[in-house]
């Protein structure tokens, strides 16, 4: 795979080193500006169309982005990004979903949690995700939490239900802001006690052949394999 990351631009000089060390010591690292604020307006106009007619809960859901046309490519095929994920779980990954979450007015309240079965170590990370702001996280809408360096605490213990940790940190930034974290990393939503959505997208990436972990996605239509070539193609 290493030849295919090459091909799409993706060297260990994408990633900088501030990125790295944050990756290994706090669990997560933030890419500022990392799309334009109105590229976001654009995706929740499209996402918004999706939906229409759909049944959704407190929390809104839409699965298979991949799937859904060049506008959301660039959510995923950034150099930056990979190169950050290669740092994290070797260059023989493949992307295993794109999904858009977004906690209504009084909903997205989560407890702390990991996004794999096994707590790992560094070298055997098998699970990451990239989580997009397509609108402001706030203190107050329902941004992620994450407790840094809970990834390499063999010991940590989550609070009870949905009560916070001492140690916990919200992702806040400005629309256009995205966050990779080691899905080993414990974390949650929060509580949305704004009055609109709070809009994002969230890619997951695995490691290949690496046992199960929690979530999928149906392969690739012939439209996206088509779309993407065969570089990006065989990161699916």
């Amino acid at each position: 795979m290493r030849e295919v990351l090459d091909e799409l631009g993706v060297s260990p000089e994408a990633l900088v080193p501030r990125h790295r060390e944050d990756l290994d010591e706090l669990g997560y690292c933030r890419l500022d500006g990392y799309i334009d604020a109105h590229v976001t307006g654009e995706m929740i106009g499209e996402i918004t169309r999706l939906l229409e007619g759909s049944r959704q809960g407190g929390t809104l859901h839409l699965k298979g982005l991949l799937n859904q046309g060049s506008l959301f490519d660039t959510l995923w095929l950034r150099p930056a990004l990979l190169a950050a994920v290669t740092h994290l779980l070797g260059p023989d990954f493949q992307v295993r979903e794109m999904h858009y979450r977004a906690g209504k007015p009084g909903h997205g309240g989560q407890a702390l949690h990991m996004d794999a079965t096994d707590r790992a170590g560094p070298g055997q990370w098998r699970v990451c995700t990239a989580i997009v702001a397509l609108t402001d996280f706030t203190s107050t809408n329902g941004a992620t939490r994450v407790v840094p360096g809970s990834h390499v605490d063999q010991n940590f213990k989550p609070p009870r239900g949905h009560g916070p940790h001492p140690d916990e940190v919200l992702l806040t930034g400005p629309a256009g802001t995205c966050w990779l974290f080691n899905s080993h990393l414990w974390h949650s939503g929060t509580r949305n006690d704004s009055t609109e959505p709070r809009h994002a997208v969230l890619i997951a990436f695995h490691r290949r052949n690496s046992g199960p972990t929690l979530g999928f996605e149906p392969l690739p239509s012939h439209e996206t394999v088509l779309r993407l070539g065969n570089a990006a193609y065989l990161l699916l």
